[in-house]
């Protein structure tokens, strides 16, 4: 959560900078342009995994700046806010490692999952950078590219479980054992993990937009296009010290539930975002 808020005054700190820097500059000349576009609906966690990913919906919202190196480009730098959701489904997990129980003997914890689910969310704060070429007229057609740098300002995740099964497997006396419940061991129905603190690294994207540009004024237009924002880099640092159901010992023991991606079973989680973005520019 600390870093959460380090990285949350961070991005305050560069938005208050570029709507500082444009409005100083705004309105001297038609080499600049300020737009507030808003983006959806499609925006997700992309991964290397068994499970069955379903994409969520997410959304952006933010401002731009660009300069125009001419009458048809420009360069520009912004700062947004984009959500992102994705659903994993797993029709069965499982897993095995060494423990201790709370008598300080060794065994090996076995677990096993059914129908298990789990939603993750990340809210980023992203700077875009990009370049953009446009045509003449009143109706434009525009593309746009460049890259994205994100630092996560919040994240969670929530599981269900439909039946969870452990058991303690002993190799010294060759027995396991599926009970007694206060040793961690036995079958549980309508497993539910309520929200957990979800800690992402910095995303570094791609960005593509094309679409129309519509002169609405002597200074103001309007956007509308396709766009696509694809992770370059993976933004999930796996804990390999954590199991999905971590077992603790104790006279009653305990039984944490994990995220997915600190399981073996994902790997390489990236974003991903696209569908229609509209703006609204004034130049």
């Amino acid at each position: 959560m600390k870093k959460y808020i380090i990285n949350y005054i961070t991005s305050l700190s560069m938005i208050t900078a570029l709507l500082g820097s444009v409005l100083n500059s705004f309105g001297q000349d038609k080499k600049h342009e300020f737009s507030i576009a808003v983006g959806g609906p499609s925006s997700f966690l992309d991964y290397k995994t068994s499970a069955q990913l379903v994409e969520g919906n997410g959304f952006s919202a933010g401002l731009r700046y660009a300069y125009y190196l001419s009458e048809n480009l420009s360069i520009g730098i912004g700062a947004e806010y984009q959500s992102y959701n994705t659903d994993a489904k797993f029709q069965t997990i499982s897993g095995r490692y060494a423990a201790t129980d709370s008598e300080k003997e060794s065994f090996q914890f076995r677990f096993r999952a059914t129908n298990l689910r789990e939603e993750q969310k990340l809210g980023y704060i992203n700077v875009p950078l990009h370049i953009q070429f446009e045509t003449p007229g009143t109706t434009k057609l525009y593309v746009a590219a460049g890259a994205k740098i994100g630092f996560a300002i919040n994240g969670s995740y929530e599981s269900t479980i439909q039946n969870l099964t452990t058991s303690g497997y002993y190799p010294q006396y060759n027995v396991e054992l599926f009970g007694p419940a206060f040793a961690g061991f036995g079958s549980t129905n309508n497993v539910k993990v309520g929200k957990q603190d979800l800690n992402a690294e910095v995303s570094y994207s791609v960005t593509f937009e094309t679409g129309v540009k519509q002169i609405i004024g002597d200074k103001s237009s309007i956007y509308l296009g396709a766009y696509l924002d694809y992770g370059l880099n993976n933004v999930y640092d796996r804990n390999t010290s954590k199991h999905l159901v971590q077992y603790n010992p104790g006279t009653t023991a305990q039984l944490e539930h994990n995220t997915v991606l600190d399981s073996p079973f994902t790997n390489d989680v990236r974003l991903v975002s696209l569908g229609l973005k509209l703006r609204f520019a004034i130049r």
